[in-house]
């Protein structure tokens, strides 16, 4: 691929590993038949559903083994913390029947000959598997939005890496673990431990620089040396962050430079110490790619700015303007009820859907010609297993019974204030729900003299042609995936959808503004306007994130920020407090 017509493009983060290991296993799916075998997700396709990869897989196992956390370059831990240890810091989950110790959502595609190195990408489980806590229960839920944070996570991932390369002792250091690691890499389960580096297995990771001892120097000290002959090697130093500035000349530069080494890494084998240096420099490429756009609000835990992301970067930073619409990941059962996806209804195609989803992943694409690295028979798996997951139903052994009673006093209530919108799926216009309407807005914006969803619209459905002719798929198996005449549209609304396991999916409205729906049915005055989000503590009486934490809260939503309004979706609010609790045991029930 041509240098100037490759884009990586890239929505959320890939490379996310690690979870906490006292999570439970995901929830009992329900049963919906009565009979036979329970709905939802099989242990061996939930297995599937976490960890198939999507064509996004251009981060180095070892690397992000090798690689300290902020706590371990701020002293706050003792002896070494990886990157990847207490990822929940992240809002990642664990799988604890992962072989590889990969949490839920982190693809692995294993070294081969033609590809040795073992390599990591994010699919859409990451985002899609919720879980809540409640006492000592947890309650995990397939299809739900989780808590994944990526503004976290990159800000420490560009951080770690920066500081890795400049400090001489940090670099050392990670050079030391990665002779541990990437040895290791093919032979799966967790990675050995440091203690195990030897001088000959130093030099068993960096066969082609010289750190045999001899009588002068030990395999360390040879290796310091080599550290400090690249490192001084060249008037611009190698060993020195790269440079992201706002000139149309740097940002080419840049470019450049991101997509030489997406296209090395995945032919690329380490064979001097010069050579890890520069794959530790490539990462750091690859997590600075979000610095060329500008943000107005941080999407915090659980909510990403997707759309107004992919503009930016497959379009350029102007194109993109200033992100200010971020908005929930949702739950997937609420999009098998509808021919249109995402909030606002914008398209109707499946397969460009889940191929823009890989691209935004970090999938490559060359502009010029359309080829790319998405895996389109996987994303066909992937919408297959993403179909078989059912709304979950109220986890009574967790949060408690229903009370039947009140369930049916809200039914009555429900058809009274909500049920005219939420019965069938359709979009409600801006000017009728009245919430936040950054949004909409956002995917109506032009890119030149294009509106944003034909541009859009053009560019993936080339990629997925190419991609279909690569694999060559056959009309039986794209015919399932294609909904006849595509269409990418901006209505300007936002989908109302059946409220089936509406308990599962909080925080409430499309931009996650409302933590709980007690707080949904109160007048807008009267919600919260900041509360604490990244937490998985769950209120089973306000149904909902518990907005009081003890100590400082990973994340403050607050409201007033550009794209955080929770105003609108006023139904209900008038209802007494009583009726307000018979409608919210109905819609547990749902």
């Amino acid at each position: 691929m041509d240098g100037k017509n490759a884009v990586l493009v890239w929505l959320c983060l890939a490379g996310v590993l690690g979870s906490c290991a006292s999570a439970s296993r995901s929830s009992p799916p329900p049963n919906a038949g009565g009979s036979g075998p329970p709905a939802g997700l099989s242990e061996r396709e939930r297995e599937g559903f976490y960890h198939l990869a999507q064509g996004n897989e251009h981060l180095w196992l070892a690397v992000l083994r090798a690689l300290p956390s902020r706590s371990t370059l701020e002293g706050r831990v003792a002896g070494f913390q990886s990157f990847l240890d207490e990822p929940e810091r992240f809002g990642l989950l664990s799988d604890p029947d992962s072989p590889e110790v990969l949490p839920v959502g982190v693809a692995l595609v294993p070294a081969t000959e033609r590809h040795p190195v073992a390599r990591v990408g994010i699919n859409c489980a990451a985002c899609h598997v919720g879980e809540f806590h409640y006492g000592d229960a947890r309650v995990r839920v397939d299809g739900a939005p989780s808590l994944l944070n990526m503004d976290d996570f990159n800000r420490e991932a560009v951080e770690v890496l920066a500081r890795t390369l400049v400090d001489r002792t940090q670099l050392l250091a990670f050079l030391e673990r990665l002779a541990v690691y990437l040895p290791e890499q093919t032979r799966g389960g967790p990675p050995p431990r440091l203690e195990e580096l030897d001088d000959e297995r130093l030099q068993e990771a960096y066969p082609d620089t010289d750190l045999t001892p001899d009588g002068n120097s030990s395999a360390r000290e040879k290796l310091v040396a080599e550290v400090e002959w690249y490192c001084g090697s060249q008037e611009t130093s190698p060993c020195r962050p790269p440079v992201l500035g706002s000139e149309p000349a740097r940002l080419r530069e840049f470019d450049e430079q991101l997509v030489q080494y997406v296209h090395e890494l995945s032919r690329r084998q380490v064979r001097t110490v010069p050579d890890a240096i520069r794959v530790l420099r490539g990462h750091l490429l690859y997590f600075m790619r979000l610095g060329k756009l500008r943000f107005a609000t941080h999407a915090g835990p659980g909510r990403v700015d997707a759309f107004g992301v992919a503009r930016g970067v497959l379009f350029g930073p102007q194109a993109a303007g200033v992100l200010d619409a971020p908005v929930s990941y949702p739950c997937l059962w609420e999009f098998q009820t509808s021919p249109w996806l995402h909030w606002d209804g914008n398209t109707n195609s499946i397969m460009e859907r889940n191929i823009g989803q890989a691209l935004g992943m970090g999938a490559i694409v060359d502009r010029r010609t359309f080829e790319s690295s998405v895996l389109p028979r996987n994303l066909a798996e992937m919408e297959r297993l993403s179909r078989k997951i059912v709304s979950p139903r109220w986890p009574e052994e967790a949060f408690g019974a229903l009370d039947a009673a009140r369930i049916e006093r809200g039914r009555g209530l429900f058809a009274q204030n909500c049920q005219g919108c939420h019965d069938k799926p359709g979009v409600i216009p801006l000017e009728v729900v009245g919430t936040d309407g950054n949004r909409a807005r956002s995917f109506a914006s032009m890119v030149g003299d294009m509106e944003f969803p034909a541009a859009l619209q053009d560019l993936l459905s080339r990629v997925k042609q190419r991609a279909y002719a690569r694999e060559a798929m056959s009309p039986e198996e794209i015919r399932p995936l294609e909904p006849g005449i595509v269409y990418w549209r901006a209505p300007m609304g936002y989908v109302s959808r059946p409220l089936a396991g509406i308990w599962a999916s909080p925080p409430y409205l499309h931009n996650g503004s409302v933590p709980t729906l007690w707080d949904l049915l109160q007048p807008v005055a009267r919600r919260p306007a900041r509360f604490p989000m990244g937490q998985h503590e769950y209120d089973p009486e306000k149904v909902g994130y518990v907005t009081e934490v003890s100590g400082t809260p990973r994340f403050t939503f607050d409201v007033s920020m550009p794209g955080n309004g929770n105003g609108g979706h006023e139904y209900g609010t008038g209802l007494s407090d009583e009726e307000k609790r018979d409608l919210i045991e109905y819609l547990k029930s749902l």
